[in-house]
């Protein structure tokens, strides 16, 4: 995160946001006084009295002496994540995550729960609420709820556009059935996008990022673009849903209506397709999800199985082209791929990167990074945690203060 991202105001009108930009520093680091009025603009004298609030909120608290800016001794401020905690929720295709994160990203407990597609919409449903129920009771210090949907997700609707084989689900409003079941606040956001957050927030990058996008390639393909540390979302709030753009318009019908999608092509049902129609011996029946599928062809691949690498070079160079659309209209700092597929990194890497190269002109790839998730939990639920945890933050005062 740059400087730029958290820059405060001394404009007294403006206290909440300044009381949100020293916190999103401290959700990244430990600093002193000095080192927040440096990175924000705000002058020393504000800093300190922004701080005390925050202190006496319980919210911030001092650590003794550190090093600042010029190696200069100073006391030290954290943000008090481990006292705030989140519940992030992915919700997917076949399967429904919960997991319980604090602010600063750490895991505390996560669930997977399996459900078949055609099952009923209310039995899914309901099976969400009561596990969360019980995390609220076990974790009386959650601040919020963070869910993620795959998408396009209309916002104003409450429902997702399109979700591809699973009939039934095109009607469930997520915000009614959600926002006023609990006494925490929800917040729902399209799976690309969180998982474009918990990328901002939670990734490791080697350089200062000012705008990220996240090409979630999994059941799905998705992308999210946060620049500044704002989404991207458009009028409806489905800006950047890459998986439908046609790149080939004479190609399939996709259940959005549109023809030839991406997700048609490099998706992990669409790996899967390839393998068993290239290579039907090798799946067969001794795998229980997509996942463990897709990793199986990815290690065939690397023990030298010709087909294998013929599926794997035709999916990177599909999600080359994806790259390269994110490239041409985003023109990210980073574009960073996660989910199922990102375990093949190794190999859909350098295909990626040979399809970019022939169709981009090298003054954008040059200064653009293409990298594999390293967050080491699931993107889109450590997303959903980041959205819950994103908003929170931009009202600390709300959310954030010990009543």
């Amino acid at each position: 995160m740059t400087d730029k991202n958290v820059a405060g105001s001394n404009n007294s009108d403006l206290t909440e946001m300044n009381r949100s930009a020293i916190v999103r520093i401290l959700q990244q680091k430990m600093c002193s006084r000095a080192d927040i009025a440096r990175m924000t603009g705000l002058t020393q004298a504000s800093v300190t009295k922004i701080t005390a609030v925050l202190i006496e909120m319980g919210i911030v608290s001092e650590v003794g002496i550190i090093k600042g800016n010029g190696n200069r001794r100073s006391i030290g401020l954290r943000l008090n994540a481990e006292d705030r905690l989140v519940i992030g929720v992915k919700f997917s295709r076949h399967m429904f995550t919960i997991g319980v994160f604090d602010i600063s990203g750490k895991l505390y407990t996560v669930r997977q729960t399996d459900f078949e597609v055609t099952k009923d919409t209310g039995e899914v449903i309901a099976k969400i609420k009561k596990q969360i129920h019980g995390l609220l009771k076990k974790y009386t210090n959650v601040v919020a709820i963070g869910m993620a949907v795959p998408g396009p997700f209309f916002r104003e609707k409450g429902r997702i556009a399109v979700i591809t084989a699973m009939p039934g689900w095109h009607d469930v409003d997520f915000v009614s059935e959600f926002s006023d079941e609990f006494d925490k606040p929800v917040f729902i956001e399209q799976d690309a996008n969180a998982g474009a957050m918990a990328e901002w927030w939670f990734g490791k990058h080697n350089r200062p990022v000012t705008t990220l996008a996240y090409l979630l390639a999994g059941e799905g393909i998705g992308s999210g673009v946060v620049d500044n540390g704002n989404l991207l979302l458009g009028m409806k709030g489905v800006a950047s849903e890459i998986g439908h753009m046609s790149i080939d318009v004479n190609g399939p019908k996709c259940e959005c209506g549109n023809f030839g999608c991406l997700e048609l092509y490099c998706s992990a049902p669409q790996m899967i397709r390839l393998a068993k129609r290239k290579i039907p011996k090798l799946l067969g029946d001794r795998y229980n999800n997509r996942s463990e599928e897709c990793n199986a062809v990815f290690d065939a691949a690397r023990g030298g199985n010709k087909k294998a690498e013929a599926v794997v070079d035709e999916i990177g160079r599909y999600l080359g082209y994806g790259c390269i659309n994110i490239l041409n209209a985003y023109n990210p700092d980073i574009i960073v791929i996660g989910d199922i597929l990102s375990k093949g990194g190794d190999l859909l890497l350098p295909v990626i990167m040979e399809t970019i190269k022939e169709r981009v002109v090298p003054e954008i790839y040059d200064n653009a990074e293409i990298e594999m998730s390293e967050l080491g939990i699931d993107s889109t639920l450590l997303g959903a945690a980041a959205i819950a945890t994103d908003k929170v933050l931009r009202r600390p005062s709300e959310y954030l203060a010990i009543v």
